[in-house]
């Protein structure tokens, strides 16, 4: 398959998770990914569990820290790198919108549902917002996103956060 590099990757699987993730990390930073993915995968099991991707110190002050680890729930790898590559310096915007629209979709239906809505705020306000007040505000986005359909689809989304900055840049771990 290819040349080992002092890890376990070949430099033939750098190169096709480069091409997966459409070139947004370069050959270091897969390694320093593929080294803290396998630091994440305690078990060896070749994916990362809810649990185990919720152990990541930068996530746990994060209020969506754990709906990112539903989304990021028993991912492989290559599945891991194609997820990240929106917080990558060189990921695009459609990149950085189809990652907050997945973290959004809580029900993973396609459509950003009034519910989704309420639990994301719901997560985000904590106890700091009343049921009244929560609901006030999911009304307001998506009346604001010009939708009074059931949801946001992802061009709806796209369309309602035209303009805004999506800088969602992580430094990443570089192998040693």
């Amino acid at each position: 398959m290819g040349q080992a590099l002092s890890f376990g990757l070949t430099q033939y699987d750098v190169e096709e998770l480069k091409e997966h993730c459409d070139n947004r990390f370069t050959q270091a930073e897969i390694e320093g990914l593929y080294k803290r993915f396998r630091q994440l995968d305690r078990g060896r099991k070749g994916f990362i569990s809810h649990e185990e991707f919720q152990s990541i110190p930068e996530l746990s002050i994060n209020p969506l820290h754990t709906r990112m680890g539903q989304v990021f729930n028993h991912v492989n790898f290559k599945e891991f790198v194609h997820a990240l590559k929106a917080c990558s310096k060189r990921a695009s915007r459609e990149d950085r919108l189809r990652l907050i629209f997945a973290i959004f979709d809580v029900d993973n239906d396609g459509v950003v549902s009034a519910e989704d809505l309420e639990l994301m705020v719901r997560q985000l306000a904590g106890r700091s917002l009343a049921e009244e007040e929560v609901t006030k505000v999911v009304e307001t986005a998506l009346k604001d996103a010009g939708t009074t359909k059931t949801g946001l689809s992802f061009e709806d989304l796209a369309k309602a956060l035209d303009g805004a900055e999506l800088n969602m840049d992580v430094e990443l771990p570089l192998p040693y």
